[in-house]
């Protein structure tokens, strides 16, 4: 199980994968104007590692997905046989 399932239906739209980026970030520098550099540092690694898992990542793991569900599909069509 991933932290963070780019495959799941709520990631097809671009806005949401936008707003799941850019809302950690917004948060970290709310950290850093109130001086909590601690809360900044972990909202904004939150904010990382989500651009890489919904931007970065995305068509590939969107590809590997395509890929097992047609392999998926193909079993089930040779066992139907």
């Amino acid at each position: 199980m991933k932290f963070l399932d780019s495959q799941h239906p709520i990631f097809k739209r671009l806005w949401v994968r936008v707003v799941t980026v850019v809302f950690p970030a917004v948060w970290a520098v709310v950290e850093l104007l109130n001086d909590q550099a601690g809360w900044a540092i972990l909202f904004f690694a939150a904010s990382g590692y989500a651009a890489y898992e919904l931007f970065y990542m995305y068509e590939t793991t969107a590809a590997e997905a395509r890929e097992r569900e047609r392999a998926a599909a193909e079993a089930r069509n040779e066992d139907e046989t």
